[in-house]
């Protein structure tokens, strides 16, 4: 009796599932028919737009800069092709991201394929700058990318007053210099008693009255404590200043140049055709007599004869199939896109007050002729500055400055090798001085 029972409800459950099964698809077939019916082909055209991996969304821009004028705080970027609706740009103390946005503060909003906003900032405190792209409805994208539109470090405009100063140490005074027209050389004497250490002297075809002129002289000699008068032997017909500056004041930053003292007033010169200039004139006779030119008409092995062709190749036409394949790769790469030209990029470190040694003489540079716009005296001070041994750091900040003032006075040939060996330590910074000045060489 049970077993019948139980058999029973086996059947039952088995109709029920069977039953269930038909009414699932009773009612979802139509529905599918009908949709296939009204839309044919539309799934697969989804997939494939799926699949395409050309359509990325970047709702950013790229390539932030920041750059430093006077007060004034310069940021520029390029824009995103996905963005229509503009950009907003912020402030923060920090640096910026989702957890912190909400305390960032708006600073200015830009529209389309401006690039760029000018901004004064309230203090001279160091502030972090990001660039976000608005929504069409008004709102913004939260993407924070470092180095595209999120700068690493802060950035301050003001010249810091109050730094703690260490006390200049007292290297002695160097005064009584004085310089005579001995023959076919100069003698320079000074009084350094009590002053230690060795004395670098400078000899250059302008006075030398202060650390900038200073740039232009040639270090002549380096003088040990005690020695007696230098003579020099410059080139004849050369009005020459001489100056004098102790070497460990020289290493630390402590330049004083006072003329008179330290420095010449007065010029002195070799006169012009009265004495021989380096070594002595020899006699031709003491010259050995050279071997005659060996002209080679065959060969060495076999006495074949020896081509004497010119060893530069020789223009020839080329075939069909080459100007085809040239013509092929023109059409491929297209008219090259017009680059603008970066912002001027000063470093924030160089518009606060000099510190000492080298640091003290590039930042004068920067602050009296880059800043200036005075780009080819500019780049004539870099120069003189990159002729002595600088630390690497330093030597990379010189070439970069350099680079921009030849890119800014149209030597773009120069400036391209120094961005290129600037970019070992200011990469970022580099890169789109090297796109802009790539094209303008391609323009010429």
């Amino acid at each position: 009796m049970n077993a019948d029972i139980i058999d029973t409800m086996k059947q039952i459950n088995r109709s029920l599932a069977a039953l269930l099964i038909a009414m699932a698809c009773l009612f979802t077939f139509p529905s599918f028919i009908h949709a296939q019916a009204e839309a044919p082909g539309q799934v697969e055209s989804g997939s494939k737009d799926q699949m395409d991996p050309k359509e990325v969304f970047a709702p950013y821009p790229s390539r932030i800069r920041v750059g430093v004028r006077s007060n004034d705080i310069l940021i520029s970027w390029e824009d995103s092709p996905d963005v229509a609706s503009g950009y907003t740009v912020y402030r923060h103390t920090d640096l910026p991201d989702s957890t912190n946005f909400s305390s960032a503060v708006l600073i200015g909003e830009v529209a389309d394929d401006e690039g760029m906003l000018n901004h004064i900032p309230p203090d001279d405190q160091g502030y972090y700058y990001f660039i976000l792209a608005k929504t069409p409805d008004g709102d913004v994208y939260e993407v924070f990318i470092p180095l595209r539109n999120v700068t690493l470090a802060p950035v301050a405009t003001a010249i810091r007053t109050s730094i703690d100063l260490k006390p200049v140490p007292d290297y002695g005074t160097i005064s009584g210099i004085l310089t005579r027209n001995y023959g076919d050389s100069i003698t320079v004497s000074f009084d350094a008693e009590g002053v230690p250490g060795r004395f670098v002297l400078y000899r250059g075809t302008a006075p030398i009255q202060d650390s900038v002129t200073l740039l232009d002289a040639t270090v002549a000699a380096v003088i040990a404590p005690g020695s007696p008068p230098f003579r020099d032997y410059p080139v004849p017909g050369i009005e020459y200043y001489y100056a004098v500056i102790q070497e460990q004041a020289l290493f630390g930053g402590s330049i004083q140049i006072n003329p008179g003292r330290n420095a010449t007033k007065d010029p002195v010169t070799v006169p012009a055709g009265s004495y021989r200039v380096g070594l002595p004139v020899l006699s031709p006779a003491s010259r050995s007599i050279p071997l005659p030119y060996l002209v080679l008409t065959r060969g060495l092995q076999d006495a074949r004869p020896v081509s004497i062709e010119e060893p530069a190749p020789v223009a020839r036409k080329l075939s069909a199939e080459t100007e085809k394949a040239i013509a092929n790769l023109q059409d491929a790469v297209g008219v090259p896109v017009k680059t603008n030209r970066p912002a001027m990029t000063i470093f924030p470190e160089d518009l606060q007050a000099p510190g000492g040694g080298e640091e003290y003489t590039l930042r004068l540079i920067v602050s009296d002729f880059l800043v200036k716009g005075l780009y080819a005296q500019a780049a004539e001070r870099f120069s003189l500055f990159l002729s002595l041994p600088r630390s690497t750091t330093n030597a990379a900040k010189a070439r970069f400055y350099r680079g921009q003032a030849l890119a800014m006075s149209g030597s773009f040939r120069d400036a391209f090798f120094d961005m290129l060996q600037a970019q070992d330590h200011f990469y970022m910074e580099s890169a789109a001085w090297v796109d802009y000045i790539l094209y303008e060489i391609r323009q010429r």
